[in-house]
């Protein structure tokens, strides 16, 4: 069980890389401490996640590959005419942001919005 539970949401496209920079910034100096972050990105942040330069998008796979998620909302991504099964395979999905927000608050995730 993680020590901190973190979800950041994301409405910016242009905010992905110091998010990204960010997290992983914070998970190396956590000494021990346990994070489990979860990235929330709705409207056209969400767009970034299938074309996006090869650099961030490395960045994206290494966080989910050290066990944190992105995730994507559905409504977003159809409201900008993007068919979903464009989403890298490392991108979760959530019907509703909105919803998934609040599920996670009360699951006793700390919000931060950027």
């Amino acid at each position: 069980m993680a020590d901190y539970k973190l979800l950041i949401h994301i409405s910016d496209r242009d905010k992905w890389g110091s998010v990204i920079s960010l997290v992983t910034r914070m998970m190396g100096d956590s000494e021990g401490e346990g994070f489990e972050i979860i990235i929330i990105a709705d409207i056209f942040a969400g767009a970034v996640c299938i074309a996006c330069n090869k650099s961030l998008k490395q960045q994206m796979i290494d966080f989910v590959e050290a066990g944190q998620k992105i995730v994507v909302c559905e409504e977003s991504i159809r409201c900008l005419n993007i068919p979903l099964k464009s989403l890298p395979e490392f991108v979760q999905t959530v019907p509703v942001a909105l919803h998934e927000i609040i599920r996670l608050q009360d699951r006793g995730f700390h919000y931060i919005k950027i």
